[in-house]
Order: structure tokens, then sequence, then C-alpha cells
């Protein structure tokens, strides 16, 4: 009976599988960190952070290793010199073999059970989320049986076919029939995944909803804001160089966009001053820094010494003009392009003064919802995991998502038993440090009533005019707060 020598065929094809699994896995990881609704901040680096108990069984793990190659090296080198074998390596090699591949599964079998549940997001709470999940299914179902299958037989193989004194293994040049079986089958179940996929995301993202209200989403490092539409249900115009302090949305408002000018200018007519006076503040610093490296002050008070010793080498060094300069190159490119765009008046139509700015996103199930994005400053991403979205946010690109919520945030809270949670939009893309902790809460209402109380509270971004008082009336009075004399009432 022939021995055929299969093991290359199982191996390459589980090569295959595995990039599969893998690549299937990352949205998963990602899924588990950004899913978790309360994330612990990265640690500054110190000893007192580690786990030295993990450390230790660690080093353990490595010695332990490093231990069983010496000894089997040892063993080898008995072997040649002896020329009898200590071990027979195939048939105890077939046995690790199969214990490994127990053991994978328990593992597997283990981590699914108590873990998996970190690892999936639970239910879909979108119309379009069920196609999604769907997918997702048929996605991992494929994967998950030939990763099963082709494990089985690459250790089955490991097992049976291991090598035997006085046996050769029959060696496959080519197979039509094979090469036919291992390209034809993929490439069906390929084609099936990625039309479907691109049919879905299609029908998603083709267009618009024509009765969709329209939110807008600004994304900055490291938070979210919202923009709904006020009474006269427009938007404002907005351009990133109106955005200050004052005005974080950069929306196209006159009075802002007047007193954001005027700052600018100021500014650079300081920095022309600092420009100008450059030569004596370096003079001025070197002096500081000798007068004040004298005695015990260098040690007494680091911090100073370290700011002015970095103010004298800025200074020294030309790096302190250099940005001054580009400070200043930055602010009269700003101003040039505020004056430029305000020649256009049709942006300062007040459209936006009645805009509402919120740290809170307010849905009512069933409604169709459209979420414009804009960004600050880098690329985020808003995703929204329980509504099955997402959509990169490009500074300088306008992008969106369209979804209809199905379910409440209470009817959410009774499906998941837990009472206190809530849906977030995450941003799902590394945009910084604080990426882990950028986040908006989403609460679905059940009513239009419930969404037009919420909204009420919120406040315009230009508050309206306060009404001039009645004659006669002090401002701080009205017709409802005059104190009107005691009466009597005549029976």
């Amino acid at each position: 009976m022939k021995n055929y020598h299969l093991s290359g065929i199982a191996a390459f094809a589980t090569k295959k599988v595995f990039s599969a699994m893998f690549l299937l896995a990352l949205p998963l990881f990602a899924i588990a960190q950004t899913a978790t609704d309360v994330v612990e901040p990265p640690k500054e680096f110190s000893l007192a952070n580690w786990d030295w108990e993990f450390i230790s069984y660690f080093v353990l793990a490595v010695l332990l290793i490093l231990i069983t190659a010496r000894a089997f090296d040892i063993g080898a080198l008995t072997e040649r010199i002896t020329g009898k074998k200590v071990v027979n390596w195939n048939a105890t090699n077939r046995w690790i073999a199969i214990i490994f591949l127990l053991a994978s599964v328990a593992g597997i079998w283990y981590e699914m059970v108590n873990h998996g549940k970190h690892v999936l997001i639970g239910d879909s709470y979108s119309e379009h989320g069920a196609t999604i999940d769907s997918m997702f299914n048929w996605t991992f179902g494929f994967t998950f049986v030939v990763f099963v299958i082709t494990e089985v037989l690459l250790f089955y193989f490991m097992f049976k076919y291991r090598y035997r004194e006085g046996q050769k293994a029959h060696y496959y040049f080519h197979n039509n029939k094979l090469e036919l079986v291992w390209t034809v089958v993929p490439a069906i179940v390929l084609t099936f995944l990625v039309l479907r996929g691109f049919n879905t995301w299609t029908k998603i993202t083709a267009e618009k909803p024509k009765d969709a209200q329209e939110i807008e989403v600004f994304a900055y490092q490291f938070g979210w804001k919202a923009r709904y539409a006020g009474a006269d249900n427009k938007f404002g115009s907005h351009h990133f160089t109106f955005i200050s302090g004052k005005n974080p949305l950069g929306l196209a408002v006159q009075d802002h966009v007047d007193s954001l000018l005027a700052d600018l200018k100021k500014d650079t007519a300081l920095l022309n001053k600092q420009i100008a006076s450059a030569g004596d503040s370096a003079k001025a610093w070197k002096a500081a820094f000798v007068k004040f490296n004298t005695g015990s002050n260098a040690t007494a008070y680091p911090a100073v010494y370290k700011e002015l010793k970095t103010k004298m080498e800025d200074a020294e060094s030309g790096s302190y003009l250099r940005q001054l300069k580009k400070d200043l190159r930055r602010k009269n490119t700003t101003i040039t392009r505020i004056t430029t765009y305000r020649k256009n008046q049709d942006v300062f139509n007040n459209a936006g003064n009645d805009d509402k700015i919120t740290t809170e996103i307010v849905l009512v199930k069933g409604k169709s919802y459209t979420f414009n994005f804009r960004a600050r400053d880098v690329i985020h991403s808003a995703w929204f995991p329980d509504f099955r979205g997402q959509m990169n946010v490009v500074p300088g690109m306008a992008t969106w998502f369209s979804f209809v919520p199905t379910k409440t945030t209470e009817e959410a809270r009774a499906d998941k038993g837990n009472k206190d949670f809530d849906f977030y939009l995450y941003c799902n893309k590394i945009c910084g440090g604080a990426h882990y902790n950028m986040k908006i809460k989403i609460t679905v209402v059940g009513s239009d009533a419930e969404y037009n109380t919420w909204l009420a509270t919120q406040t315009p971004f230009v508050a309206p005019p306060v009404a001039a008082p009645a004659e006669g009336m002090t401002p701080a009075q009205d017709s409802s707060s005059i104190v009107k004399p005691n009466t009597v009432t005549i029976r």
C-alpha cells in the first residue's frame, strides 16, 4: 500500500485559511476593545505598573522551553556518538500532534464559552443590521468549516503518514482535478460573499433616503459634537477657517467671524513686535539664565532652570525666531482665507443662528436618519456598533451614513438585562493618545413628543434677542411678573 504524502496539500490550505481567519479576527478584536463602555486609560511607564507575577511565569516558561530544547540536543548528540536511537521521534511526534490538536480544540471551546460574549457585539438595532449580521455569519461559517477540515487533516496526516524506515513517500507532481477543485470551489464561495457584500453596501450608501432627518456629526481630537437644524429646518453654512474657541464647528455667523478676524489681527500685530525684538529677547533670556544659574538655584528650582535654558538655546539657535515667523505666516494665511470667503455674502444668511450643537445624539425609533460627518483635524472613523454602521470621517471630505433605529434605549436595556446600557458612537480609527475615550452617547426614544421635549432644552448657537419690555415696566419685569395690589371682593 502506497503512503501518499499529502501533508503539503493540507499545509498549503491551512496557510490560506489562517490568513482569512486572521483578517476576520481583526475587527472582532477591535469590537472587543471599542465596545467596552469603561476603558482604562494608558498608564505612564513605571516598573510599579508591571505585572511581576505574569512576568515571572513567562520567564519560567521560556526557561522550561530552553531546557527542553537543550535536552533534545543532548539526546541527538548521544545518538550520533553511540549510533543508537535514544527516542523514536517519528513515533513520538505523531502523538504530540494529536495531543496538540485536542488541546487546541479544548482551548478554543473554553475561550468561546467564557469570553465569546466579550468579542461579539450582540443584537443589531437597525433595519439593515440583520443583513450585516447574516453576512458575518456566512463568512464566519465558511471559513470556520474550512479551518476545521484542513487542521484536522493536517494533524491526521502527521499521525498516519509519519516516517517509517524502509518506506518511501509517494510524491504528487501534479493533479489537474485537485487543482480544479481547490480553485473553483473557493472562487464560487468568494464570489458569493463579495457580490452579496457589494449589493448590501450599495443599498445602504447609494443615495440618501429622501425622508431621512439629517444630523451633522463633527469629529475632533478627542470627542464628537452633533448639530441639529433649528426651527427653519436648515443647516447654516460653515467653513474650517471660522473655527475658534467660541465657534467650535466653524459656523458662518457674522459676529463670530468678525470677532475671530479682530483677534487674528491683534495676534499678528503682537507677533510682528516679537519678531522685531527677537534679538533683545535673546539677550534678555541669556542674561536671566546666567543670573539664575548661580548658587543652588538650578537644583532648588529645576523647572525654572529648564525653562530658562530652553528659551536661551531656542533664541541662540534661531528656533524661537523661526517659530514666530511660522505662526505669523499661518495667521496671515487664515486672515486671507477668511477675507476671501467673506466676499460670498450668501453664507451669512443667519441660517445657522438657530442650529443646536449638542454633546448627545437623540433619535426616534423607526425614523430614518442621515449622519453627515466632518472632521476638524485628523482622520477619524464614526462607528455605530449596535446599529452596524461605520464611515470614515476625513478633513475636507463630505461623508455620510444612514440607518433606521429599530428599538429604543429602554427596549435594548430590557433585551440585554442591563439597566445601565446605552448606545454610543465611537471612533474606530486610532487618532491619537486619547482615542480610547472618544465617544458620544446615542439615546433612542419612542415618540416624537419625547424627542421634541429634549430638543427644546438645547440652546441655539446664537441666543435669540430679548424682547423689549412693555411701556412702564423695568427690564426685569414682564406682564406675568407684575405684583397685583390686594383687592376686596364685594359679594
